[in-house]
């Protein structure tokens, strides 16, 4: 009997302990959830507590391989977000929310251009980054701190950091336009050259899809990637150019000796120099887009053999490019009214001693989700009177033509007037 006793008298601590341990338990998941709670309700409180709005760098990957961006946010209520970013015109509103997951979750829920564009494939955002996944870049941020003078996001997806900081007054709608002004005026340019010390140039390394530069001179520097801002250029972290350390680049308006203006360092070490672009580079590096009517006699015909086809087969032709899409050069399309989108490379090479004369040649390769049945069902006619061919281009005379036209050198009548804006139903306009 005494040793049923002692037995009870010993395990009675342990049951206490364990009765008592399950009951903070309780009350640390109680308190965790309300934690978490009041962290979301700060979110929520912050965002809309500076009505002027919030600036970010943004560079969509983790290793800022596409450059850098800004984006602009007001946070109008618990459920909508206005958002401007420097490569999309104006401003658009769309939803959002903070959620709860093991902390306070930014995400952008509700579809817009401003911010949704750096995570969009490469098919679908004009072809920058890879097909299947783009720029790489968050929508969705992890908030790691809110307060009125900052917002600390990670990246759910990348694990990169970012700053929200507060804007004033009417910063929101001032800023972002002078930023996407910006972005317009540097995107005149797609040739690049850097001026060191003794008056020696070299073209930069640079893809006007990309934001960022490579020295030629010096292969084993690093990539520089930056941002456009206003006045000048904004890079990732501090680079070495002719020994010198910068993390910022001013613009310098036109003289006599630079016609279209500069960047330098504070220092006028060097300078990257815009050059007006070639007219062959310029068909190469940016998307055209082609018409019917906009097409000479050689042209029409092999058009009017593709129209029969296609209508035969059932494809429906929405529009049709030349120059460069999905990272490639080639001719595209957008068919079955916006279902399928992509086309066939073809090389476009630059006729050498010349700026303004092309040579191009079938490839072959289909991309996006562009298939066999498409090419054979009518399309390979529009590619013929391109296939083997020399063109030379022409302009109206202006350094950043928004249309120019391919002349056949051996053929005249072979010509082919293209738009930089998208012509829709190209075989009736």
């Amino acid at each position: 009997m005494k040793l049923k006793y002692l037995l009870i008298l010993f395990l009675l601590p342990i049951f206490l302990f364990n009765s008592c341990k399950r009951e903070e338990d309780r009350i640390f998941d109680t308190n965790a959830t309300v934690r978490i709670t009041e962290a979301v309700q700060n979110a929520y409180t912050v965002l809309q507590g500076n009505k002027a709005g919030w600036m970010m760098k943004f560079y969509p990957s983790k290793n800022q391989e596409f450059g850098g961006y800004t984006i602009f946010t007001k946070f109008i209520s618990n459920e909508k977000v206005s958002i401007a970013s420097d490569p999309i015109a104006g401003v658009e509103t769309s939803s959002y929310a903070v959620v709860a997951e093991s902390g306070p979750v930014l995400t952008f829920n509700g579809y817009n251009k401003s911010i949704h564009w750096f995570s969009e494939p490469g098919k679908d955002n004009g072809g920058i980054g890879p097909d299947d996944s783009g720029m790489q870049g968050d929508f969705e941020f992890i908030v790691l701190k809110a307060t009125a003078d900052s917002v600390v996001l990670k990246g759910k997806k990348t694990g990169s950091h970012l700053v929200m900081l507060p804007l004033k007054n009417e910063e929101f709608e001032s800023m972002s336009k002078s930023y996407q002004d910006a972005t317009i005026k540097f995107n005149e340019f797609t040739v690049y050259t850097l001026e060191t010390g003794g008056n020696k140039v070299v073209t930069l390394d640079y893809d006007s899809d990309y934001r960022v530069f490579n020295n030629p001179n010096d292969p084993a520097s690093e990539s520089m990637s930056f941002r456009i801002i206003p006045g000048g250029l904004d890079f990732y972290k501090p680079y070495t150019i002719a020994g010198k350390s910068f993390d910022r680049l001013d613009y310098v308006e036109p003289t006599s000796g630079y016609k279209y203006g500069y960047y330098t360092d504070k220092d006028k070490t060097f300078k990257i120099v815009p050059i007006a672009t070639p007219l062959n580079v310029l068909l190469k590096s940016k998307r055209w887009s082609m018409s019917y009517n906009n097409i000479g006699p050689t042209g029409k015909i092999y058009w009017d053999r593709a129209k029969i086809a296609l209508k035969a087969n059932g494809i429906v032709v929405n529009n049709a490019y030349i120059g460069k899409s999905f990272s490639e050069n080639g001719l595209f399309y957008v068919l079955q009214n916006g279902v399928v989108s992509g086309g066939i490379t073809h090389y476009i090479d630059l006729v050498e001693g010349t700026d303004d004369q092309v040579y191009i040649e079938l490839e072959g390769y289909a991309v996006g989700n562009f298939s066999g049945a498409h090419w054979s069902g009518g399309i390979n006619n529009i590619t013929t009177p391109f296939n083997g061919r020399t063109f030379k281009i022409t302009s109206d005379g202006t350094p950043n033509p928004t249309s120019i036209t391919l002349t056949d050198i051996g053929i005249p009548t072979n010509t082919y007037k293209v738009f930089l804006k998208d012509i829709n139903d190209p075989f009736n306009n």
